[in-house]
Order: structure tokens, then C-alpha cells, then sequence
């Protein structure tokens, strides 16, 4: 089930990059010209509303099929074939992209999906200056949007496949100059695309959004934590292996900006769930931009099974898909801030119980409890053995998840094939929700469900990482407080062990980013790459196999459930699909893949 896109295009118009000389698309009656478009109201607006319609819905739906980008990474495993299993056997090549959309012809989905959103923003730019039907008001905001909106796809481009060439044209079908294409300098695109931002910032055109219609519709603000997390990437040390300190201080500046804005504010730990659970046109202080359409289906492919009530017939679902990892779980803190474990030899599957952790009463011996007072995130994200996961809907008692062998959601050791019950040991919670299943059809008593782009969390902690890499650690801790001390956690500096030391920080901080926005999309599959720590995280993952005697104790075994081959550089940045780079003979594939 990929998203549909109606998109309006004019015969002048030859979709770019996906398929460099593809026959012209057409309107949806296969015979509007541009001048039925300009001088008509509704087919001018759908310049801008196609524009949009290439901004991924679901974090589900980028790699085939429903796998979420979480488990192309060290947090969440998936199990069967598919295309994590590939990912991670080391299949990515200039002719097998991977994360494809197999249903689809094309079934490329990153590349062309990103190049037709530039695509159909050119559009936009270039035509609505032609529209006699609307309004100049109208006009100059959606060429705003539109502007917006084209750095948005070049964002993505940028962190899937390195620096692209800046185009701001449709591109005629008498183009020539594609072996001319050739690839900028990373900073290069970065600082243009800067520099569109804050032009249509400081024209300040944007007005406020009122109510469902324009509850997708870009704003300053947006247009703000672009900007930031762009010149986040530009400083890293994929992107930046000089250590420019400018471009740290650019980034730190940037996140500034955002925390700057007064229509945003941290929600309380108490309302952290209504982030990912709730209407769209419901606002949410912390929120900056999110997808407008249900992502309810995500409990049905990345879940819980909860066909196994004992007190109602309920549905089973279809897979259970995004696993946590028992990395991820470590990097939950305790509540006294200890990290719970530290790895006594490289497989992660012997450790050591820190002291702190076990005085809060963690243990994985027989009879003990590893997943009491962990940081308040945990509950939310990690559902784990024993959890309680509240009740389903039109029903009175609540779903006791059991994840250890032969129970409910017992522990699958088969790891190559789609399945209800995970293999790690744990299920997503997140963005998840009990009352989405009932006796009867599912999705019926639940609140919708809406991939968040940008919240404000994430520029507290870009602000900490790049201060910390400018050399600042009482600033860097001060930044990374507010996000700590909004989840109930210790302030850095009360934490066991601290060291007021980059490398100390730098840590830390890390291990917060990971916490803080783990199952929630692309950040952990952006930031193992920027900081180019794939060799050290993705060699493998392991899970917790729980067994329960016959005098009701639990017991405890880390186990490894696969070997990845997805740590190398080529996974660093992905290349060019193989058709277009025959194209277009200048663009130079990234390093390792030359």
C-alpha cells in the first residue's frame, strides 16, 4: 500500500530522474494544457497541493513492505526476507537500491519519490506567477510553500544519497545537459539552500494555520528547523571530517533559532504520548510539523498481537515487524541516571549490572527484574515482559503482555519469516495503541496516528551536540538538561560517573538522541551515519529470551539474533540507482562507491 499521488503536470514538464527520458505524465483527464490549469482556480491550487504529495505519510511505508527505517538500524529488528534482512546481508548495490517499493513499477522509492517532489515544487515556483485566478496574497504563499518545500526533498536526497545539483527549473524534453550534472561540495548546497530558507523567512509571508486545512501547510517555523537540522548534518563528521568549527557554531545557532520561536514549548512528560497519538488538527505545543494523514494501520505491521486476549475474540494482526533490540533497551537509563549494563566482551551477550542500577534493583538473574525504575520514556516506547498494555477497546481487562517462551507473545527464535511475535524479545510502543483492537473490525476505538517530522525536542539536543563539539560542556549539559529533566531524568551532572569531558558528553548526548527519538523514524538511520559509527553499531543485534520455571520465576538470556553485513562505508551514503548514473556520467557516485 503506497501513498497515491495525483500530481498535475504540463506538457512542458519531463519527470526528472526517474526515468531521465520517461513520456510526459498528464493531468488526470489526459487533456489539460497549462492554460486550463493557469485559468482555473482549483488546477492552479493543485500546483501547490501536488507539491506536497510527495512528503512521505508513514514511516512504514518507505521500505518494502511496512518496514519502518528502524530496522535497517541497531534499535528494532524484523524479521523474514525482506528488504531489512537484505539491507543487513549486505545487499545494497548500484543495481539493488534495497529499500524498494516491490509492488510498484518502478519499484525504486527514495530517489525518484525525492526528485519528483523538487519536480512538482519547480512547478509550483514556476506557473502560479502565471495564474490569473488567484489572489496575490495566495500567490505569493504558495510559491513560498512551494520553496519551502523544494528544500525539504533536497533535505532528503542529502541524507540518503550525499550533495546533489541545485535545479530550479522544470526540466524541458530537449534537456542535453545531463552528463553536465555534477555533484557540489556538501557545504555548497547546504549553504544554498540556507539561503532560500531565510529569504522566504525574512520575507515573513506565512500566516498563522487555521484549523484542518491548513493543518499541513508549511510555516516559518518549518521552514526554521530545515534550516537546523541541515547545518546539523553540514558540521558532522561525515560531512565534515576537517572539524570546521564553524559549521558547529552555524548548527548550534541554528537550533537556537528554533528554540527561539514562541509558538513551541516541550509538552510535560505526562502528555509525551499525545506527540505520536491524536488528530492532526489537534495542536500540540512541541510540534512543529507532521503528517496529515492516519497512520493507524502502523498497530496492524509494527505492533503488538493482541489476538491472544484471553477475554474477547480479538483479531490477530499481520506482523508484528519493527522489534526493539536489547541495544536499544540498554540505552534506557535507570532512574538514578546509571546505565544499566555495561558488555563484558564484544557479542553483548555477557555483562556486567552496574552498581548504581543494581541499588535501583535491576537484575537479569533467575527470579530478577530488569525493567523496573528505568527512565519514564521506556514505558512508552519498550513494551517488554509483564507489561501491562492497557485495555483493548469495548473491553474491560487489560492485555498482559507476555514475551517470554510458550506465552502469548512468547519469544520467536525463527528469524526468517514474517511473524506475530518478535524476535528480540520486545514490541514497539510508541506510536502504538491498545484500543485500535477490539472484538469485531480493528481501528475502531482508537485516536489516529501522525508521523511527527520536526518537534521542539530536537533542536535542545542539536544545540547540546554542537556545543559540545565547539568545546563548551557546561553549555552543551545545559542544553541537554531541558530534554533530560523534561523526561524526569537526573541533570547530566548528577548522573553516576559523570566526567565533565567532551568525550564524556559526546556520549551522553548520543545516547539521549537514541532514547529520545527511537522508533520514530529516520534519526537513528541518519545519525549512525553522520557521526560514521556504522562499524561500531551495526555488526549485529541481540534480544533477551525469557524462560519461566515452574515456580512462576522468570529467567534471563541474551541472545544474538543475527550478524549484520550492513557496517561498511558503502553504507554510508547510498549511490546512484545504476540507470541514472549511466546518464549522467559527471555525477560522481559517493567514495566508496567509485
Amino acid at each position: 500500500m503506497k501513498k497515491i499521488c495525483l500530481t498535475i503536470i504540463m506538457g512542458l514538464v519531463i519527470v526528472f530522474l526517474n526515468g531521465c527520458e520517461k513520456v510526459l505524465e498528464k493531468t488526470p483527464d489526459g487533456q489539460t494544457t497549462i492554460d486550463k490549469v493557469l485559468n482555473d482556480f482549483a488546477r492552479s491550487k493543485g500546483l501547490i497541493d501536488a507539491a506536497y504529495n510527495e512528503v512521505y505519510q508513514a514511516r512504514d511505508q518507505i521500505a518494502f513492505v511496512f518496514s519502518p527505517l528502524e530496522s535497517l538500524t541497531d534499535n528494532a529488528f524484523w524479521a523474514a526476507t525482506y528488504n531489512p534482512y537484505r539491507w543487513h546481508n549486505g545487499s545494497l548495490s548500484l543495481s539493488d537500491p534495497v529499500i524498494t517499493w516491490d509492488w510498484s513499477s518502478p519499484n525504486d522509492q527514495l530517489w525518484s519519490d525525492f526528485w519528483r517532489g523538487i519536480r512538482l515544487a519547480n512547478n509550483a515556483i514556476k506557473y502560479l506567477p502565471q495564474s490569473t485566478v488567484i489572489t496575490e496574497e495566495q500567490r505569493a504563499e504558495w510559491i513560498a510553500e512551494a520553496r519551502v518545500l523544494r528544500c525539504w526533498y533536497y533535505m532528503q536526497l542529502l541524507e540518503f544519497y550525499g550533495p546533489m545539483p541545485w535545479i530550479e527549473e522544470p526540466i524541458e524534453p530537449n534537456y542535453a545537459g545531463w552528463n553536465e550534472l555534477v555533484r557540489p561540495g556538501y557545504d555548497e548546497i547546504v549553504t544554498r539552500l540556507e539561503s532560500e530558507l531565510l529569504d522566504v523567512i525574512n520575507a515573513n509571508i506565512f500566516k498563522p494555520r487555521v484549523g484542518a486545512v491548513d493543518a499541513k501547510r508549511v510555516t516559518n517555523g518549518i521552514a526554521y528547523a530545515i534550516r537546523a537540522r541541515l547545518l546539523l548534518y553540514n558540521a558532522s563528521p561525515l560531512n565534515n571530517p576537517e572539524n570546521d568549527r564553524t559549521k558547529w557554531q552555524r548548527a548550534a545557532d541554528a537550533a537556537q533559532d528554533v528554540i527561539d520561536l514562541p509558538s513551541y514549548r516541550l509538552v510535560p512528560m505526562s502528555e509525551y504520548k499525545r506527540l505520536f497519538i491524536g488528530a492532526n488538527t489537534t495542536p500540540v505545543d512541541e510540534i512543529i510539523w507532521r503528517a496529515w494523514t492516519d497512520n493507524s494501520h502502523i498497530n496492524n505491521t509494527n505492533g503488538v498481537d493482541v489476538g491472544s486476549y484471553p477475554f474477547a475474540s480479538i483479531s490477530h494482526m499481520w506482523n508484528c515487524g519493527e522489534s526493539p533490540s536489547q541495544e536499544l533497551v540498554d540505552a534506557f537509563e535507570m532512574t538514578n541516571g546509571a546505565l544499566p549494563v555495561t558488555y563484558n566482551d564484544a557479542t553483548h551477550t555477557t555483562v556486567t549490572v552496574t552498581p548504581e542500577a543494581a541499588a535501583l534493583g535491576y537484575s537479569e538473574a533467575t527470579g530478577g527484574d530488569p525493567y523496573s525504575n528505568r527512565d519514564a520514556r521506556f514505558y512508552i516506547n519498550i513494551v517488554h515482559n509483564m507489561y501491562n498494555y492497557g485495555v483493548p477497546y469495548n473491553c474491560t481487562e487489560p492485555y498482559i503482555i507476555e514475551t517470554f517462551v510458550g506465552g502469548r507473545n512468547g519469544f520467536n527464535d525463527v528469524i526468517s519469516q514474517e511473524t506475530q511475535r518478535s524476535c528480540p524479545g520486545y514490541y514497539s510502543g510508541k506510536d502504538k495503541q491498545v484500543k485500535y483492537w477490539g472484538p469485531g473490525n480493528s481501528g475502531e476505538g482508537n485516536e489516529p496516528t501522525h508521523w511527527v517530522l520536526f518537534r521542539l525536542a530536537e533542536f535542545y539536543l542539536q544545540k547540546a551536540e554542537a556545543l559540545c563539539e565547539l568545546g563548551d560542556p557546561d553549555a552543551a549539559a545545559t542544553a541537554l538538561n531541558v530534554i533530560r529533566e523534561r523526561a524526569l531524568q537526573p541533570r547530566i551532572q548528577d548522573v553516576p560517573g559523570f566526567a565533565n569531558t567532551q568525550e564524556f558528553l559526546r556520549e551522553r548526548i548520543r545516547n539521549e538522541r537514541r532514547v529520545e527519538y527511537c522508533l520514530e523514524g529516520q534519526y537513528r538511520f541518519i545519525d549512525q551515519r553522520r557521526w560514521k559509527i556504522l562499524n561500531e553499531t551495526n555488526r549485529f543485534i541481540t534480544g533477551m529470551r525469557i524462560t519461566k520455571g515452574g515456580n512462576g520465576q522468570f529467567s534471563y538470556q541474551r541472545k544474538k539474533i543475527r550478524d549484520y553485513q550492513s557496517y561498511t562505508d558503502k553504507y554510508l551514503v547510498m549511490p546512484i540507482p545504476l540507470e541514472d548514473a549511466k546518464k549522467m556520467t559527471s555525477m560522481l557516485q559517493p567514495k566508496a562507491w567509485q
